[in-house]
C-alpha cells in the first residue's frame, strides 16, 4: 500500500498532532484531498500530491470563531464548517465529523 502523507510543516515547540484524517478542503469548486493535522496549536491541512491545488493550509486554533456541522451540497452530512474572528470560512468534508468538532472545541 502507498502512503501519501507525508507531513512537511515542522511541528512548533511544545506542538502535538491530535489527530490525524484524510480530509476534502473545498477550495472553490475543487475538493482538495488531503490530510487533516489537528495539533494543540492549530490545523494543518495537507494536499496530497495529485491534487491542482497544492497549497497548504495552516489554520491557528485562538482564531477560530465558530465549528460547526455542514451538509455537503446541501444534502451530504459529512462537513464541517470553520469559521474564522476575520469573517473567513473553510468547508471541510471528512469522516466522523462530530468527534473533530469536538476535538476543536475542546482546544481551541
Amino acid at each position: 500500500m502507498m502512503k501519501f502523507d507525508i507531513m512537511t510543516i515542522e511541528l512548533r515547540k511544545d506542538e502535538q498532532v491530535l489527530d490525524d484524517r484524510g480530509a476534502n478542503l473545498f477550495r472553490g469548486l475543487e475538493g482538495v484531498g488531503g490530510r487533516l493535522k489537528t495539533t494543540n496549536q492549530r490545523l494543518i491541512f495537507e494536499p496530497h500530491l495529485f491534487n491542482i491545488q497544492k497549497q497548504t493550509l495552516e489554520v491557528p486554533l485562538n482564531q477560530i470563531l465558530e465549528v460547526k456541522p455542514r451538509n455537503t451540497w446541501g444534502i451530504v452530512p459529512n462537513g464541517v464548517l470553520i469559521k474564522m474572528i476575520s469573517g473567513q470560512e473553510y468547508k471541510l468534508v471528512v469522516w466522523n465529523r462530530k468527534k473533530l468538532i469536538e476535538l476543536i472545541n475542546k482546544i481551541k
